[in-house]
């Protein structure tokens, strides 16, 4: 008899295809010279847990160029994790959203896709980002934020 007989065990999803959702939404196959980075963001105490998120979007912000900050809280233990800042003092908070799935999850897995331009091999400058969540409860990716 399993000590887990009766208890539902939830499994970690691959985080394989929220890097490749990532990837896809920047058309990294489209620029084979350029560098994509990939990064799962973590809990300072639990690790890569699905986070609570607050999205809050500052002046300048618009659709496909963010200026804000993405906090989240652990779903686990609670602590608060500044996920993403991409702003300035000179900046003022004009929105906050909490985003959601369309099967009513609001805890995400988050990661953050960068493509650095490649010049002859060298590292360049950043180009764009992207910024997206895989839900916990049916693993359905999306777009968080987009940054340029």
């Amino acid at each position: 008899m399993s000590i887990f007989s009766g208890a539902q065990v939830k499994q970690t999803p691959s985080f394989s295809k929220l890097e490749a959702f990532a990837r896809d939404h920047l058309e990294a196959d489209r620029y084979p010279n350029d560098y994509h980075t990939f990064r799962l963001s973590k809990c300072d105490i639990c690790g890569v847990v699905p986070f609570g998120l607050t999205i809050e979007h500052h002046t300048g912000s618009r659709k496909g160029d963010f200026k804000g900050r993405i906090v989240g809280q652990c779903s686990i233990c609670g602590h608060t994790t500044l996920i993403l800042s991409y702003t300035g003092e000179h900046r003022q908070r004009l929105r906050t959203e909490t985003p959601s799935c369309a099967c009513g999850g609001t805890d995400f897995y988050v990661g953050e896709c960068e493509r650095i331009e490649g010049d002859e091999g060298l590292m360049g400058f950043f180009d764009e980002g992207v910024v997206v969540g895989m839900c916990a409860e049916c693993q359905r990716t999306q777009v968080l934020v987009e940054t340029d």
